[in-house]
């Protein structure tokens, strides 16, 4: 009986500094590059990592040129937290019509795991183009 109850207990020990590390927010906006609708960003951290989910609509009418490369799209995104940190996504492409989620994960253990503490988005940026070769903008 002792041994369950110590051992529930070491395991409730154990998990109460990573769910005291752990946070979610979502955060609407509005974003429109090369008619493609950004409207949403999920943000969370566990432990030292933040992650980043991104939504966008994708438009049928940007996907029928008859040229292939055309039909295809590159973007990337500048997300500022309210804890004056800020993310920088890689560059992702698309190249289907529709709803779309972008995943991006950092760790912060280098910069003094800063993840842990809680963020809210305070803006979100995105760049794009159009056609493989192509490369998106750098923020200002």
């Amino acid at each position: 009986m002792y041994r369950v109850a110590r051992s529930t207990l070491v395991s409730a020990a154990l998990l109460v500094p990573t769910l005291a590390f752990a946070w979610t927010h979502e955060q609407q906006f509005a974003a429109r590059v090369h008619k493609h609708d950004f409207s949403h960003v999920l943000l969370s951290g566990e432990g030292c990592t933040v992650k980043a989910r991104l939504f966008f609509d994708a438009p049928a009418e940007a996907y029928e040129s008859e040229t292939a490369s055309r039909n295809y799209y590159r973007f990337h995104a500048r997300i500022k937290l309210d804890s004056e940190h800020v993310l920088l996504t890689g560059v992702f492409h698309n190249q289907k019509p529709g709803p779309h989620v972008f995943d991006y994960q950092e760790d912060t253990t280098a910069n003094g795991c800063w993840a842990k503490s809680d963020s809210h988005a305070r803006a979100v940026d995105v760049e794009g183009c159009r056609g493989r070769g192509c490369v998106p903008a750098p923020f200002e």
